[in-house]
This record gives C-alpha cells, sequence and structure tokens, in this order.
C-alpha cells in the first residue's frame, strides 16, 4: 500500500509535539510518514480538487510546475497519491495526480505509529545493556 520511506526527526522535534496541547494534521503527517507540509498542501490540493494535472495543482498552490510537479512526484513515491498517464492528440500524454483517500491515509500513519512504538520498545529493553556498553567505553577511555 505505501512505501516505507525512512525519515528522520530529530528528538527536540519529537519532544515538541509531544508537548503540543493540540496536533494539527500537518503535524501528524511529518511525524508518522516524513511529509514536508508544501507536500501535505499538494496532497490536500489533490484531496479537495480531485484528479488533476501538474498544470492545475501548481496553480491551486502558487508554485511553479517543475515544483507542483516534484512535490507531486515526491506523494507518488510516498504512496500517497497515484498517477496516472493521460493520452492526447497525436501521441501525447498527460499525467493525472489523484490523492489516496484520507482513510487509507489515516492506515498508513497507524502503521507507521506502531512501527515506531515496536522499535522504542525494543531499543528501552536494550537500554540496560546499551548504558552498560557506554560505561565501559568511558572508564577505558579514562
Amino acid at each position: 500500500m505505501f512505501n516505507s520511506i525512512e525519515h528522520s526527526m530529530s528528538l527536540k522535534d519529537l519532544q515538541s509535539l509531544i508537548a503540543t496541547p493540540q496536533m494539527s494534521a500537518d503535524a501528524i503527517m511529518r511525524c508518522a510518514l516524513g511529509v514536508r507540509t508544501t507536500e501535505m498542501e499538494a496532497y490536500c490540493a489533490l484531496a479537495t480538487g480531485g484528479p488533476s494535472s501538474v498544470t492545475t495543482v501548481a496553480e491551486r498552490l502558487g508554485k511553479s510546475r517543475p515544483t507542483a510537479q516534484r512535490l507531486l512526484q515526491n506523494l507518488v513515491d510516498k504512496g500517497l497519491a497515484h498517477r496516472e498517464e493521460n493520452l492526447i492528440g497525436l501521441g501525447g500524454y498527460q499525467y493525472i495526480y489523484s490523492a489516496v483517500p484520507p482513510e487509507i491515509m489515516k492506515l498508513a500513519v497507524r502503521e507507521s505509529l506502531e512501527r515506531w512504538y515496536q522499535r522504542m520498545i525494543r531499543e528501552l529493553d536494550d537500554l540496560p545493556s546499551k548504558l552498560d556498553e557506554m560505561g565501559q567505553r568511558c572508564l577505558k577511555a579514562s
């Protein structure tokens, strides 16, 4: 369904996000799926405006065509949008992009958070031995 693209969020970013009283959709997507704010805007342009060409999305976002194309390709790469090729006259073609439904995105966020949670539990279980290793290295260094 969704491409598992690893993304990194600093500990400071994560702590800030956790401390936020009310999380925005933008913050959730950045945290769980590694989606940038501009990519979220492009997703919303597709989700609300329906299947669209790069030019149409660029106009909706007030961005250049190359920027819109890059944003849409990033969404496709992350599994948040689909791209179809439409044939136009004389052998030409045009790509039409469509957003995955929000309910599908919600499942992707849930899966990502579950993977993160399971990893944190494993890391927490290993914490005593990691601290011991750090202590041993400190003793050798002195």
